[in-house]
């Protein structure tokens, strides 16, 4: 049983409690293992708890209750714990409240200090990886911190060393485990702390008293100290983010930590939690400094206390933390106040998902010849898509409540709304490019020729050397979107609202890579991943290899491995034997054959052979609708076509002798066995170049739909598999087939596999890929394609994503005939044609039955269906879609002669009139 089906309510950095005493509680850090050490499956989900004594524990889910989420941030995406499977929403702000304890040497409590404000206590380090700081005008993030450390011995004498956590000659007596635990917001060493070395840190250590001697290995940490500090800078108030002047007018990477202001910690970095160590300033105290924690609220209680007195600070241990959230949910619904256990991370989010404030485009009219395309297909000019924002969602009904603003408004403007409308979530996606979305860190912009506020800030960085700047008036996070508004609460507290053309966002990037930026001998650059056959960026193939596959990060989101082994072959023979017979349709195998697959078989999966205008099974002697003869038979060799894939594909590499045969080979297996729903072309110009079409199984959201695979064959074939391009017209219709026409299958060797998961020289072949990909990949769920995703079968959260996924599939693949049409690859122009002439009002129809709610093989009122269709939910999203999809696939089938389409122009005007009562 899987640990996240089983336990969905448990994460990692969660805070759990497993007992009624004060140390019976942690820190979620993992899950345990996968199986026992016999190689049996746990009867119970574990997960290892880092405790408050830097101890770790693994406990059985069942005895663990989350106690609280510390870890929340603005604009995190989160789900009731209650109801995984409903709305979503975004946090719009998070308090924390921390109890203390002081522990002595044995580990047991001393002190306890309850409901503390983070802004009475700071961190050993008070910098942090990742962590926004300014400096005059300027917004940057940490990239790396440089810690000095005082040791004092037990004879009295003290030394500093230098740049501590650097040197791994300086270890800590004990092995303190928070060190694993998000170092990069704690210091590996902390006052009280005992720390050695064997070798000669001590030796080169500067010496505040005393000096060194060899019998002096071990002390006493007693203070520490940052000496330095990187800063990446991101942002200015006079230059906003562009690259090209922050490099040229940035102030120097190392600066002194004392010339910095904190402004907030790194949203990857979290907040507080248990184990992390801090000190803690007494109420009626100043804090212990004021260049590291500027809280507006805090001076306004210090002012209040009267003088300022001696600072008391107390080196002290987070025990527990409290937090709660305000949730702005999908529905537009606001709650304040709420405990963080009660919300859980979200993480699994579609395309077709959206919240309240993202600004968003119309794609309802992407049926040109590309999806970027403006120019319509008569070659007019489309008009401008539109623009909104995101009032509020229907996540059951898959519909959008938008507020579209005037296409006309000046860019020095607030947007005006034109109207609000109620739309199919899959008509629309996010507005590319720069928008403000809430939580974002955002830089208020000085005007043009306000240089007198530019030097003013300026100054006081210069003039008050030893006093960090505290304006920070002109850096804020986004709270709110009004119409055409930004309202944005800034670092000096204050809150206002603005105009988009007013401030740049500045955005964060990973601590993790903050340090190779900022490090100039780094050289990122050198490893290339252009030969890793898990890459996308394959030899040969231009698109793979332009980077922006892996830039985009679609390698992780794909799987769904190649499951064949010997014994595919006496699956096709018995594919043949079933269409030899005069079968319209070929029962689709069970999941459940293929070793490991990890998905659930197909209740009942059919590919439907082609077919005629009349319904009834198509050969090669077959008339088409009009009467004309048409022969395409299922394999052919014949002139290599020039807007094949792999055409500029130099083929300077001799091969051996057998070569020629082992393709010949192939040839004829695909020639003998193909099934009925494959079509392949091999070019006897170029042996090494085939092009393959698929026609969609029925019960899946491919129905119908064509899809075309242009495939090489490397000249170390078949010791290494064919490299396979997908002509997707910038179309992602599964998680297995990119936008950059990579194919992601174990078979292939783009995915991780093992055994006979992959490509094997001895038993692969062509015919297997090519099942393979209409079998395994081109699926009735799709989403569970998705790398890691086949843990969510069966839970609220799979069932709730895998219902759009597959519908927005089914849009997309509908948009697909729509470019096949306009674009057919060569030698496939006549096929493409003729299939759409047989099917297209089979398309049309079964859109007509997701309109009415379902879809069943009775109601299409094919001649084929003889296997009785299950009824499948149909959202009003999907409906109000349909709608705006209607039309063009009409006038495309009636283009080329499609029978029986003309009844459904009426159904394309009148879907939206009968939409708008299903609302």
């Amino acid at each position: 049983m899987d640990v996240a089906t089983a336990c969905p309510d448990i994460h990692q950095h969660d805070l759990v409690s497993f007992g009624p005493g004060l140390l019976d509680c942690g820190v979620v850090e993992a899950k345990g293992a996968a199986v026992e050490e016999d190689g049996t499956s746990p009867p119970v989900p574990t997960f290892h708890i880092l405790c408050l004594d830097n101890s770790t524990v693994t406990k059985k889910a069942s005895d663990l209750t989350v106690i609280d989420r510390s870890y929340l941030n603005i604009a995190q995406v989160v789900a009731s714990a209650s109801n995984v499977g409903g709305q979503i929403g975004s946090i719009t702000g998070a308090t924390t409240m921390l109890d203390l304890v002081r522990l002595d040497e044995r580990g047991e409590v001393v002190e306890t200090v309850s409901g503390v404000s983070p802004s009475r206590v700071r961190r050993v380090r008070a910098l942090g990886h990742g962590d926004l700081v300014v400096s005059g005008p300027w917004l940057g993030q940490v990239s790396d911190v440089s810690v000095d450390v005082d040791v004092s011995f037990d004879d009295g004498a003290i030394c500093t060393v230098a740049d501590a956590e650097g040197n791994e000659m300086l270890q800590t007596v004990t092995e303190y485990h928070y060190e694993k635990y998000l170092p990069q917001k704690n210091s590996r060493f902390f006052p009280g702390q005992r720390a050695g070395s064997a070798g000669s840190v001590f030796k080169d250590a500067r010496w505040l008293r005393g000096q060194w001697n060899a019998d002096r290995d071990v002390g006493t940490v007693v203070k520490v100290e940052m000496s330095g500090v990187l800063v990446h800078w991101i942002a200015s108030a006079h230059c906003g983010t562009d690259k090209r002047l922050v490099e040229e007018s940035a102030p120097p990477a190392y600066q002194n930590p004392r010339d910095l202001t904190f402004y907030c910690v790194a949203h990857n970095n979290f907040g507080w939690g248990p184990a992390d160590r801090c000190f803690f300033t007494k109420p009626g105290s100043t804090h212990g400094d004021s260049s590291f924690a500027h809280d507006p609220q805090l001076e306004e209680e210090e002012q209040q206390h009267g003088a300022c007195l001696d600072k008391v600070e107390l080196p002290m241990t987070v025990a527990k933390t409290r937090t709660c959230v305000d949730v702005l949910w999908q529905d537009g619904t606001q709650q304040h106040g709420v405990p963080s256990e009660s919300v859980v991370p979200f993480n699994n989010i579609n395309d077709q998902e959206f919240l309240p404030g993202y600004h968003v485009v119309d794609n309802a009219s992407l049926d040109g010849p590309t999806v970027n395309d403006d120019t319509a297909s008569d070659g007019s000019t489309k008009p401008a898509r539109r623009i909104g924002v995101v009032r509020t969602v229907c996540c059951k009904n898959q519909t959008v409540n938008v507020s579209w603003f005037k296409s006309a408004a000046c860019p020095n403007e607030a947007r005006e709304v034109e109207c609000n409308d109620i739309v199919s979530a899959y008509d629309l996606e996010l507005q590319p490019g720069d928008t403000t979305d809430l939580g974002d860190t955002v830089v208020r912009l000085l005007p043009p020729g306000s240089s007198d506020g530019e030097t003013s800030i300026e100054s006081q960085s210069k003039t008050e050397k030893n006093v960090a700047p505290t304006n920070l008036s002109w850096v804020g996070c986004v709270i709110d979107l009004p119409d055409g508004h930004v309202q944005v609460k800034w670092g000096d507290g204050s809150i206002s609202t603005v105009l988009p053309h007013e401030i740049v966002v500045a955005y964060e990037e990973d601590y993790m890579e903050l340090k190779d930026k900022t490090d100039e001998d780094s050289d990122t650059d050198s490893s290339s991943t252009d030969n890793d056959p898990i890459n996308p960026a394959e030899d040969g193939d231009a698109e793979s290899g332009s980077g922006e596959s892996n830039e985009d990060g679609l390698l992780q989101s794909a799987t769904f491995k190649g499951r064949f082994s010997s014994f595919v072959w006496s699956l096709i023979q018995l594919a043949c034997e079933v269409l030899s017979q005069g079968k319209g349709f070929l029962t689709m195998w069970p999941l459940s054959w293929f070793p490991n697959s990890g998905l659930p078989a197909p209740t009942k999966e059919n590919i439907r052979a082609p077919t005629n205008a009349s319904g009834g099974e198509k050969n090669a002697t077959d008339a088409t609708t009009d009467d004309q003869s048409f022969r395409f038979s299922h394999f052919d060799v014949l002139q290599i076509p020039p807007d094949h894939h792999y055409i500029d594909t130099a083929d300077e590499v001799s091969r051996g002798k057998s070569w020629p045969k082992t393709v010949q080979k192939e040839w004829k297996i695909l020639e003998n066995n193909l099934p009925e729903t494959i079509y392949v072309r091999g070019f006897e110009d170029r042996m090494d170049l085939l092009r393959a079409v698929m026609v969609g199984a029925s019960g899946t959201p491919y129905e119908d739909g064509l899809f075309f695979f242009d495939l090489q064959l490397p000249p170390s074939y078949p010791a290494v598999p064919p490299q396979v391009y997908y002509h997707s017209f910038g179309l992602c219709l599964n998680p297995n087939l990119y936008e950059s026409g990579h194919v992601c299958l174990s078979l292939l060797n783009t995915w991780g596999g093992e055994g006979t998961e992959v490509w094997l020289p001895a038993e692969s072949s062509l015919l297997q890929v090519l099942v393979s990909i209409q079998g395994l990949v081109l699926n009735d769920q799709p989403y569970y394609n998705e790398a890691g995703y086949e843990t969510l079968v069966g839970t609220p959260k799979g069932r709730r994503n895998a219902l759009p996924y597959g519908e927005n599939a089914y849009l997309l693949t509908l948009r697909s005939m729509l470019h096949i049409l306009r674009r057919p690859p060569q030698k496939f122009e006549a096929f493409v044609k003729d299939h759409f002439r047989s099917r297209g009002r089979f398309v049309l129809r079964t859109c007509e039955a997701y309109h009415q709610g379902c879809v069943d093989a009775s109601v299409l009122g094919d001649v084929d269906a003889t296997v009785v269709g299950r009824e499948r939910p149909c959202s009003v999203g999907l409906k109000l879609a349909l709608a705006n999809m209607i039309p063009s696939l009409v006038a495309a089938f009636i283009e080329i002669g499609a029978e029986g389409c003309e009844e459904f122009q009426k159904m394309s005007v009148s879907l939206p009139q009968s939409l708008s009562t299903t609302q």
